[in-house]
């Protein structure tokens, strides 16, 4: 091979590997911000879980109160929704603790 022929490969070697370089630079960025947008999307997940949690929580309270006030006297209907504010307060605390 000719010093012209050298010269020519080896600036072929050269721009080849720049682009390399340059393509995992901008595939390294690509994954970050991937990562990131993971991140934010499993905190959203999270909060969406516990407004889901919160919202069936408050259907069962529904379903017990209905329930509460077709079968229950006065007195034990006071007695149950007594129990009942008690147990939502505890879970109020429970998701604030979360």
């Amino acid at each position: 091979m000719t010093t012209k022929s050298l010269n020519s490969e080896l600036n072929n070697l050269e721009r080849r590997i720049k682009l390399i370089v340059s393509e995992q630079v901008k595939l390294k960025k690509d994954v970050e911000m991937y990562q990131n947008e993971n991140l934010q999307l499993r905190e959203k997940m999270k909060l969406k879980n516990r407004e889901l949690n919160n919202l069936q929580n408050k259907l069962k309270l529904n379903k017990i109160a209905d329930n509460a006030i077709k079968n229950a006297n006065s007195e034990e209907l006071k007695g149950l929704l007594n129990n009942y504010i008690l147990e939502i307060d505890k879970c109020i605390l429970h998701l604030n603790e979360a």
